[in-house]
């Protein structure tokens, strides 16, 4: 059986952000994923699945499968109908069919990582011809959070732990829109698409979303609290830690 996890995240965090809406913006983004690339009759898998919510959303139409490393959040989301594997995710590779996957989903769980390039190009050898992969990573340094810098916030100055103390603050990562970009490059991705801007920050942004999206797409890391970006596998040639002519 796996270890918990080494940013020592905990199940009964994923329960009180489920509780308080907190993946609701998420949920919201997949539901528009789903629509726009018909995601039905596919392969779904989801590294670092948590509680199962993310796969719940793509199930109907489609075989759905977890890899989780807290094993009492995976067995909720067996309950729940959501096969899920116990296996840490800082040591792949995992027991997983090679190249069967349609889309494999990496939802907040890059940042958590020591080494998520190695997550990546594993995730790369999973995917199958023409599959697609979905990562989503908060910003800590849109304006909020660089207002409350100034003021003296600490580490976690998003607010994403307010119950946790600094020296266990789970996200060991801190990367901007490009920095997230470059990552995927390298672990040998090319991005196809950027919902970021779906994820605006501004204030009243759901008031005028057209214009918050087109100011989030102009500065994402000051405008977007997210960068939730859909990916293929770079094209022949193009092998991890290089980067295509």
């Amino acid at each position: 059986m796996a270890s918990a996890p080494a940013d020592g995240y905990r199940t009964d965090w994923l329960e009180a952000e489920q509780a308080g809406g907190g993946r609701a913006h998420v949920l919201r983004l997949l539901e528009q994923l789903r629509h726009e690339h018909r995601i039905e009759g596919q392969q779904v898998l989801e590294l670092g699945s948590g509680l199962g919510d993310n796969l719940l959303c793509l199930q109907p139409g489609n075989v759905v499968h977890g890899v989780e490393g807290l094993a009492d959040a995976a067995r909720r989301a067996q309950a729940r109908g959501i096969p899920t594997l116990v296996a840490d995710l800082e040591r792949p590779p995992w027991p997983l069919g090679q190249g069967e996957w349609d889309w494999i989903l990496m939802l907040d769980v890059l940042e958590h990582l020591v080494r998520p390039d190695l997550a990546l190009r594993e995730a790369r050898r999973l995917l199958g011809p023409g599959g697609r992969l979905v990562v989503n990573l908060p910003n800590p340094f849109d304006w909020r959070s660089r207002w409350r810098l100034l003021r003296g916030a600490g580490i976690d100055a998003p607010r994403y732990f307010t119950q946790c103390p600094p020296w266990r603050y789970p996200h060991l990562r801190f990367l901007r829109h490009g920095d997230v970009l470059d990552l995927l490059r390298e672990a040998g991705f090319e991005p196809v698409a950027d919902l970021s801007p779906r994820q605006a920050s501004l204030p009243k942004a759901r008031h005028w979303p057209r214009l918050a999206a087109r100011v989030a797409a102009r500065w994402p890391d000051l405008a977007c609290s997210g960068f939730f970006i859909v990916a293929r596998r770079s094209p022949a040639g193009a092998e991890p830690g290089r980067t295509a002519q």
